[in-house]
């Protein structure tokens, strides 16, 4: 058995080293890590089924690492070790299923006992897998899982490549495809004019999610996630089966604006992509967002994206405009492409919807906006490789990428080669 201790003070590891009997619980190999993303490369390579970690650390605290481990290495024992008696820390650290909560300054003695009861459990867990305890842990995360799916998938146009999506969704245990097929819905109103007047996120989520199950799951429609994407408007992506009627999911939503707008006393417009694939989907979300702004405000309204672009009502703007726009949009990536950029970011720097913006984007260079954040970021990552020694997993996230993972595999994709051997190359042709 092999443990993973995780502190950025260095005389705290050193006194771990030396303080605690390692060979006597069965332990063979301790491994020790400074950083969240040391912490995550040891993982991703090494066979480590306990972990000791401090919570407060720079550029990735510990509860950050358990959540990575919960997703990614789920048997893995974990331990909290820190100096904070912090009620939310302790709540979190319960809600991410951690195993023991330590506060520091360390006594040895009962570390050395709270190490052999983890090492009892890391035992326990190999034997007998608890089948059903991860079963039940899996399941309750699954909503979660797919809210941050699709949140990267259609809010974010700097996470992944479009034809990366199903991947993405294999990483998270999601059973979606590139032919998976979804309808995409916005609900829009004004909520300052609404009864949800001065309710919190989650008071408004409950009404909202009480409404679209109730009405959604008698129709046969699965509502993978629902996600605030604006102050005002609520991004619903619902599933069916291929045999389902358009008609009968449009007649659901509408009972669903419908009763939305009797609910909370307001003006509820609605708009909606039906049978969109998941190859396709990010772009069909750029045209409801689009639409989307076009006709909120009506009232109690449904419409149909298709018939809406085939009736002409696409927003129009000067030619003019337009190349300013995307030459101000490229100006303002260049600058800020290691940064987390959202579409609503851009709307708002040029005042264009989401959707126009990055069909001109592609209509001026070619590539989409998500495509050309990831080349400058690739061209970043290939100059400190090439002209610097710094860590490639430092490379990573000066290049904008926090997960040291996908970084590798997106480098290797767009070069052919890995990180490590493009350093290699570079030297070699120095030399």
């Amino acid at each position: 058995m092999n443990i993973l201790l995780v502190d950025d003070n260095v005389y705290v590891l050193e006194g771990l080293l030396a303080g605690i009997d390692y060979p006597s619980l069965g332990i063979g190999q301790v491994f020790t890590a400074k950083s969240m993303q040391e912490a995550v490369e040891l993982l991703e390579t090494e066979e480590i089924p306990l972990v000791l970690t401090d919570i407060e650390m720079p550029d990735g605290s510990g509860l950050e690492l358990l959540e990575w481990i919960n997703e990614n290495e789920p048997a893995t024992v974990t331990i909290f070790c820190t100096s904070f008696a912090d009620f939310d820390y302790a709540k979190r650290a319960v809600e991410l299923h951690s195993f023991d909560y330590y506060l520091k300054p360390v006594r040895y003695d009962e570390l050395q006992q709270l190490l052999k009861r983890a090492a009892d459990e890391v035992h326990t867990r190999m034997q007998t897998k608890k089948k059903a305890f991860y079963s039940e842990l899996w399941m309750s995360s699954i909503s979660l899982r797919k809210r941050h799916f699709w949140e990267d998938v259609l809010l974010k146009i700097d996470s992944y490549d479009e034809d990366e999506l199903d991947f993405l969704a294999q990483q998270s245990h999601l059973p979606y495809s590139k032919s998976s097929c979804f309808t995409l819905a916005l609900l829009c109103f004004q909520k300052e004019q609404s009864k949800m007047e001065g309710f919190s996120e989650k008071l408004e989520r409950f009404v909202m999610c009480n409404i679209t199950e109730e009405l959604s799951e008698p129709a046969g429609v699965c509502i993978e996630t629902m996600v605030k994407c604006r102050r005002d408007t609520w991004l619903l992506v619902l599933s069916h089966g291929a045999d389902m009627e358009k008609e009968t999911v449009v007649e659901m939503f509408s009972r669903i604006v419908e009763t939305l707008n009797r609910t909370i006393r307001c003006p509820v417009s609605g708009c909606f992509a039906w049978g969109n694939t998941l190859s396709g989907i990010r772009s069909r979300y750029m045209d409801l967002e689009m639409v989307s702004r076009e006709c909120t405000g009506r009232e109690s309204s449904v419409t149909d994206v298709d018939l809406f672009v085939k009736h002409g009502q696409e927003q129009a703007e000067d030619a003019a405009r337009n190349e300013q726009a995307v030459r101000q949009i490229r100006e303002y990536i260049d600058l800020h492409f290691c940064n987390t950029i959202t579409a609503e970011e851009l709307s708002v720097a040029v005042h264009f919807s989401p959707g126009y913006l990055a069909k001109l984007f592609r209509q001026k260079y070619g590539v989409s906006l998500g495509a050309y954040v990831i080349e400058r970021r690739m061209e970043v990552a290939k100059r400190l490789l090439g002209e610097t020694d710094i860590a490639i997993s430092e490379v990573s996230v000066r290049s904008g990428y926090d997960n040291f993972a996908y970084f590798s595999r997106l480098f290797r994709r767009k070069t052919g080669m890995s990180p490590r051997e493009f350093r290699a190359k570079a030297e070699k042709q120095k030399g």
